[in-house]
């Protein structure tokens, strides 16, 4: 008997919305379903990162050698994409923000960037087709996690 308590009470703790999940966006907010993603959008991703990102962020999404630490004028090393580095911990907004406007966005905080800004020379479809195609790589709890913060990012801007 006391054993169905116990599960009985971590059930419902389970169900619980997780303090700043995107199930507790607002009381009667509908979540959106996690996108799915085309296999066309990550082949055409797939092709851009080649061409424009690769040579920084490596083939394999794995980014630069020790890519936390500082060069010496002040700029960090490009990070990995994969699952090991920080890109899912964004929204869309901020990853499609710092593909369009590159390390121009940082200056505002003081930060040196070499990353090149993309908006002049990619369309919406290729910075959005690149994005689609780094977030099909990641694990499905990590792409929920990242659609949290897409969805708190959105909620955020129009508040």
């Amino acid at each position: 008997m006391r054993y169905l308590v116990i599960l009985s009470v971590l059930f419902v703790a389970a169900c619980q919305p997780v303090a700043g999940s995107a199930s507790n966006l607002g009381a009667g907010t509908a979540v959106p379903a996690i996108p799915t993603f085309s296999p066309a959008q990550i082949r055409l991703g797939q092709t851009v990162y080649g061409q424009q990102c690769a040579s920084c962020h490596g083939v394999n999404l794995k980014g630069q050698p020790d890519w936390k630490m500082q060069n010496e004028d002040g700029s960090f090393r490009a990070p990995p994409h994969d699952a090991s580095g920080h890109t899912w911990h964004h929204g869309d907004q901020t990853l499609l923000n710092a593909v369009r406007l590159g390390g121009a966005r940082l200056q505002p905080m003081n930060v040196v960037s070499a990353m090149p800004a993309y908006g002049e020379l990619l369309s919406e479809e290729e910075m959005t087709a690149v994005l689609v195609y780094i977030k099909s790589t990641w694990p499905k709890d990590l792409q929920l996690y990242q659609w949290e913060a897409t969805l708190r990012e959105a909620a955020q801007t129009t508040e």
